[in-house]
C-alpha cells in the first residue's frame, strides 16, 4: 500500500489549529469538497468527470452498489447467485414502484440495463461489457445475466455509475441532488410517505463544492470542508505546501494504468516501435514520482500488472536486466541513429499533461529524462496535439482485459494493434481458461511488442478527512460513496 512521508508535510499545529477555530467562528464548513470540473459534473454528462461521476453514483441505483469500503452490497437487487462456472449472475429485485406508482418488474430493468449497456457502446467500458452474453427477465422480479466467459469481479462493472438508474419519483435508497441559494450542489435525503422504509430519516442535506485540485486542496486546508475527495496527482503537490494534521490524508491502494499513450504516427520519430521504446527505457520511474513525496509507490514497466486470473504472461518486468544508465545508453544509441538517417534533427515531442503542479513536476522530469537520451519535450494544452499523453485511470476490475480494452484500436488514439484486438475478442469468447488466458497473453504481447502506451505505474489517489468524520474508508477502488456520508454525519 502506498504511504505518504509526512516528514515534509506538517506545519506547526498551532497554525492548524488557529485555521480551524477561525473556520467555526463564521459558518459551518461544508460538508464534502469533490475534486473535479463543476460545469462537466453538473451537465446531462456527468458520469465522464470524477465529481460527476460521483454524484450519478448518490442518486441513482445500480443491480448492486458499493459500500463505504468498496464491497459489493444490494441495490435493485436485494438479492443474487452466482453459478459455480462463473457464468450466471441471478439477482432477486426488491419491490419497486415507477413515478406513476405502477411496479417495476424484471422486464423494466432488462429494457433499462440493455439500454445502458448500448449507450457504451464505442467506450472502453463497452468492450468490458462485451463479455455478456444476454440478459433475462426469468420471472417479474428475477433477472439472470448470462456471460461468455468468467469475468472475476463483474460486479464491480454493475455497480458503476454508468449502468445505474433513476427508477421511480421517489426512492428510499438514493438521495435527491439539489442547489442552495448560491446555486452549489448539495444531496437531501427523499422526501417519503408516512411509515416508508427510509434510511436517510435524520440526515441533514450534505453540502458539496466541486473544485478543481489546487482550489480543492486549500478549500480543505483552510478549515472549510469536513472531506475531500477525488485528490489525483494534480492535487498532490499542494497537499505538502499546506498544513495537515497527522492521518487527514488517505491513499487508496488502487490499480490502473497510468502513464503516456504514444499517439499514432505514419512517419517521423514515433513512427518505429523500437524508438517508441527507447523513450519508456529512458524514463527513471522512481525519481518520476519522488517530487510527491510517497512511499510504498512501486514503478512498473508493464501494460498488465502481474498475477491477474486471466493473463499468463511472464511475471517480470521489462529490462529488469538493465540499469537505467545502460538503458538510456541504449535510447540514446537509438535516437542518434535515428537522427543520423533524418539528416541530424534531434526529435521534437510534444506532451499533454494536467495544467496544475503535479503536470508541472511530471513534466521537468520526463523532460530531464528525454533530454538524457537527446530528446526534446515540449509542452501542450491540446491534447490532440500531442505526440504524449498522460493516461490517468483506476481499473474496475482485476482482469488483463481490463488493461488490453483501453489500448483498443477503435477506443485509444494510442499506437495499437489490429491483430491483438482480434485475439482479445477471441479469448473472451473461448470457454476454456488456459486456451483464454494463452490468447489474452499473446494479445499483451503484441501490446507490449508496439510501444504505444508507456506505463509508470499504479494511479495516485487521495482523499482528505478529518478526524471526526465516520463513512470513510479506503479501499482498492478508489470508491466512496457520498450516501455514506448522509447516514453517518459528519
Amino acid at each position: 500500500m502506498m504511504r505518504i512521508s509526512f516528514g515534509r508535510l506538517l506545519a506547526p499545529l498551532t497554525m492548524a489549529a488557529a485555521l480551524w477555530a477561525c473556520s467555526s467562528e463564521g459558518d459551518a464548513p461544508i460538508d464534502v469538497v469533490l475534486v473535479g470540473d463543476r460545469a462537466a459534473a453538473l451537465s446531462d454528462d456527468g458520469k465522464s468527470d470524477p465529481a460527476g461521476a460521483a454524484l450519478v453514483s448518490a442518486t441513482h441505483e445500480g443491480l448492486v452498489d458499493f459500500d463505504t469500503e468498496g464491497r459489493i452490497s444490494p441495490g435493485l437487487a436485494e438479492s443474487w447467485i452466482v453459478t459455480d462456472d462463473g457464468l450466471s449472475y441471478i439477482f432477486r429485485l426488491r419491490a419497486m414502484r415507477d413515478a406513476d406508482d405502477e411496479p417495476i418488474d424484471a422486464r423494466d430493468i432488462r429494457r433499462m440495463l440493455l439500454r445502458a449497456i448500448d449507450d457504451q457502446d464505442g467506450t472502453a467500458l463497452g468492450l468490458d461489457l462485451e463479455a455478456i452474453e444476454a440478459v433475462y427477465a426469468r420471472t417479474s422480479r428475477v433477472v439472470e445475466i448470462r456471460l461468455k466467459s468468467p469475468v472475476p469481479e463483474f460486479l464491480n462493472l454493475l455497480a458503476g455509475p454508468e449502468l445505474s438508474f433513476q427508477t421511480g419519483r421517489v426512492n428510499p435508497h438514493v438521495l435527491v441532488i439539489d442547489t442552495d441559494r448560491a446555486g452549489e450542489p448539495r444531496l437531501l435525503a427523499p422526501a417519503l410517505p408516512e411509515g416508508a422504509d427510509n434510511p436517510f430519516t435524520s440526515a441533514d442535506p450534505l453540502e458539496l463544492r466541486i473544485l478543481p485540485p489546487r482550489e480543492a486542496v486549500e478549500f480543505f486546508q483552510d478549515g472549510r470542508a469536513e472531506v475531500l475527495l477525488g485528490g489525483n496527482i494534480d492535487g498532490l503537490p499542494f497537499v505538502r505546501m499546506g498544513g495537515l494534521l497527522r492521518g487527514a490524508i488517505r491513499l487508496d491502494p488502487v490499480s490502473g494504468m497510468f502513464g503516456l499513450a504514444v499517439a499514432r504516427r505514419e512517419d517521423g520519430f514515433l513512427s518505429d516501435a523500437v524508438n517508441r521504446e527507447a523513450l519508456a527505457m529512458a524514463i527513471d520511474r522512481e525519481a518520476l514520482i519522488e517530487p510527491f513525496n510517497i512511499g510504498g509507490w512501486v514503478p512498473m514497466t508493464r501494460i498488465v500488472p502481474a498475477g491477474l486470473p486471466d493473463s499468463a504472461s511472464p511475471p517480470q518486468e521489462r529490462w529488469a536486466d538493465l540499469s537505467l544508465e545502460d538503458r538510456q545508453a541504449i535510447a540514446r544509441n537509438r535516437v542518434a541513429n535515428w537522427a543520423g538517417a533524418n539528416s541530424g534533427g534531434t526529435p521534437q515531442l510534444r506532451i499533454a499533461l494536467p495544467p496544475g503542479r503535479g503536470g508541472d513536476l511530471l513534466f521537468s522530469r520526463l523532460r530531464r529524462d528525454m533530454a538524457a537520451i537527446g530528446v526534446a519535450l515540449e509542452r501542450t494544452a491540446d491534447p490532440d496535439k500531442a505526440d504524449l499523453r498522460l493516461v490517468d485511470e483506476i481499473a474496475a476490475y482485476r482482469m488483463a482485459r481490463w488493461y488490453l480494452n483501453r489500448l483498443h484500436c477503435d477506443i485509444s488514439e494510442a499506437v495499437c494493434s489490429p491483430e491483438a484486438d482480434a485475439l482479445l475478442a477471441e479469448a473472451v469468447a473461448e470457454p476454456d481458461d488456459a486456451r483464454r488466458a494463452a490468447l489474452t497473453a499473446e494479445a499483451e504481447a503484441l501490446l507490449v511488442a508496439q510501444n504505444g502506451f508507456i506505463p509508470f505505474g499504479a494511479p495516485i489517489r487521495f482523499s482528505l478527512v478529518r478526524g471526526s468524520v465516520e463513512g470513510f474508508a479506503v479501499n482498492p477502488l478508489g470508491v466512496h460513496p457520498l450516501s455514506q456520508f448522509v447516514l453517518n454525519p459528519t
